[in-house]
């Protein structure tokens, strides 16, 4: 029996501390960089620390933005949502970024986010990669 609950505390405690990406609650989260609530399923984006703290942002600017004077390394996930997929958070270093008149995002910035370059380019406007986006966004 003794075993059997040190076992148990153990699992909790290794549970606890599991570093990992959070559910955004569309209506409810709040955006960590403009305080606008998160109601767009697909432009929101997350990062989580290495020491386990998640932020949550209604578009993929407000990410950029936010981390702008942070060390990538610092975090564990870079996520954007698919547009593809809404809801689906992808690495956001390893996607395509399309800015687009055809396409609104809550910041007024028309960036997207896309899982590769194909499924980008049947919309109209420029992309860009992670190192491309964050020159633009910034400047």
């Amino acid at each position: 029996m003794k075993q059997l609950f040190f076992m148990l505390v153990a699992l909790l405690i290794l549970t606890a501390c599991t570093i990992s990406p959070s559910k955004i609650e569309f209506g409810t989260d709040v955006c960590n960089y403009c305080d606008m609530t998160i109601v767009d399923r697909t432009h929101a984006a997350q990062v989580v620390t290495n020491k386990g703290k998640v932020y949550k942002y209604d578009a993929i600017e407000c990410l950029i933005n936010d981390i702008a004077e942070k060390e990538e390394n610092s975090f564990a996930y870079l996520l954007v949502t698919d547009f593809s997929s809404p809801e689906k958070l992808v690495n956001a270093t390893k996607v395509t970024y399309l800015i687009s008149e055809e396409i609104k995002s809550p910041m007024g910035a028309n960036l997207s986010a896309f899982p590769n370059k194909d499924k980008a380019i049947s919309f109209k406007g420029k992309l860009f990669n992670w190192e491309e986006i964050k020159q633009k966004i910034r400047n």
